[in-house]
């Protein structure tokens, strides 16, 4: 038989090469997905924290910055109807949830601790919901002038029943690996003037 007329085809080292090329390729594929999954489960996982922190600094934005400066008599003397501590807030609004017909209610934030985590629960009539669930800390605090003729500084608690504060900061302090929140500043509309 001559040279000329083997048949044409692949040798047994060219196909063991092939078949080791394929089972490598297929190693890497299966290395890869297990990645690329993990991947888009991270990009879920914090789409979901992002669209967290803006619902709340939302709500929180309407509910603080709209609130209406109402007005308590006690004989002679006349308040604004807000408290505010370095960890709880109360005041007057329209609840968000409220999309019903009816007055204006009583809106408490205030800051729980459960074990090490701080969290921020908002409640107004029978709505309570949690708007921060596990940070390392969350405090208030207001600025206004401490006296009527005072020069303006943030304070710890709001104890002028004359005026609301013209300013309101919420410092949350998330733990670590946690999306970061910036510290919300929200002026009031109903603003500091003396009534």
């Amino acid at each position: 038989m001559s040279r000329d007329n083997r048949q044409a085809g692949f040798t047994l080292i060219e196909l063991l090469v092939g078949l080791a090329l394929l089972g490598l390729m297929m190693t890497l594929i299966g290395l890869a997905l297990p990645l690329a999954m993990t991947g888009a489960e991270r990009t879920r996982v914090l789409s979901e924290e992002v669209s967290a922190v803006q619902t709340a600094q939302h709500l929180l934005r309407r509910q603080i910055g709209e609130m209406p400066a109402f007005v308590t008599q006690d004989g002679y003397t006349q308040g604004v109807v807000f408290s505010g501590k370095a960890d709880a807030m109360r005041f007057v609004a329209a609840p968000v949830a409220a999309q019903r017909r009816g007055g204006p209610e009583f809106v408490d934030l205030s800051v729980a601790q459960t074990g090490a985590a701080s969290r921020l629960i908002y409640s107004a009539g029978d709505e309570k919901r949690d708007l921060v669930a596990n940070a390392q800390s969350i405090r208030f605090s207001y600025y206004g002038p401490r006296r009527r003729a005072g020069v303006p500084e943030w304070q710890d608690s709001w104890k002028d029943t004359s005026r609301l504060p013209s300013l309101v900061r919420i410092q949350v302090r998330p733990k670590a690996g946690s999306l970061p929140w910036p510290d919300l500043v929200i002026a009031l509309m109903a603003g500091p003037s003396p009534l």
